[in-house]
């Protein structure tokens, strides 16, 4: 009888624990939202030494891992629009070409409380590029080369309506590997200025 009565106040007593115990905090939860978007970009560049524009598309998967945190994991992908002239040309038998460049990667981005109509995020590109001259019949033993690209900016963000927002943003980008006659590292390096139009579901 004795050991019936202690088993029934020990059993009684975790169950009192167990209901008093307070819920686990965690930074990603069950009821987490998602959603996503895609973007065209249209901005301007510094390649050679000249201004270039730049054309580009974007899209993500958004998670709002808290009210305040979201972070959006996507793909982008940009190229010139308008051609730059090779610098530092050496070769006497051939005239500086024009040049062009793409140059593509995974994006990550920090959105800080993007319920409010200004909003900034934090982003990063990372991934690689391609730059050839113009003219791809040019007598040359190499006429592109690929090259290792990061880009890190910051944007300003204005939400339109619940499904559409437009985005402006700085960055800096930096090219490495480059091995092509008129670029080079630096070259390829430079500041990005970025607007999108982002449809989807935030």
């Amino acid at each position: 009888m004795t050991r019936i009565i202690l088993l029934s106040l020990f059993v009684g007593l975790i169950l009192s624990v167990d209901t008093q115990a307070q819920e686990t905090q965690t930074l990603i939860s069950n009821g987490i939202d998602h959603g996503g978007y895609g973007a065209p970009i249209f901005g301007v560049t510094f390649v050679n030494g000249q201004a270039t524009y730049l054309r580009g598309i974007r899209g993500a998967w958004i998670i709002h891992l808290a009210e305040e945190h979201t972070v959006q994991i996507g793909l982008g992908r940009y190229r010139t629009r308008s051609d730059f002239d090779a610098r530092g040309w050496t070769n006497p038998d051939i005239s500086a070409p024009e040049m062009r460049t793409n140059y593509s990667g995974f994006e990550l981005e920090y959105v800080n409380q993007s319920h409010r109509l200004v909003h900034y995020s934090i982003q990063a590109l990372v991934g690689s590029g391609n730059v050839r001259y113009r003219d791809r019949d040019l007598d040359l033993n190499r006429t592109s080369d690929n090259y290792f690209v990061l880009q890190p900016g910051v944007n300003m963000n204005l939400n339109i309506t619940n499904w559409f927002r437009v985005s402006g943003g700085l960055y800096y980008r930096y090219a490495g590997g480059v091995n092509l006659e008129g670029t080079g590292n630096s070259e390829l390096s430079g500041l990005t200025s970025f607007m999108g139009l982002r449809f989807g579901k935030f």
